[in-house]
């Protein structure tokens, strides 16, 4: 079960004597009512095809290992998880 936000409570003392409880926003949802949207942050081949050619400029910065790990796999069960 995938859940957000912490659990644990804390109190904390201010100054005037007040005690106050401060706990986490947690919310319980079930992993397969999650929806992983997956998408590529750079369609290269799309903007050479528009004149827009980075491939060049991206491999004097050394910047291709980079692109291909951003676009690689994503692991849905696993971002489900977290």
């Amino acid at each position: 079960m995938a859940s957000t936000g912490s659990s644990q409570e804390t109190s904390m003392q201010l100054d005037c004597g007040e005690m106050y409880k401060i706990t986490g926003r947690t919310m319980k949802v079930e992993e397969d009512d999650l929806t992983v949207e997956v998408e590529n942050p750079m369609d290269f081949i799309s903007l050479t095809h528009h004149q827009c050619d980075l491939t060049s400029y991206l491999k004097y910065k050394d910047l291709n290992g980079y692109f291909n790990m951003l676009n690689g796999p994503t692991y849905e069960n696993l971002v489900k998880y977290f």
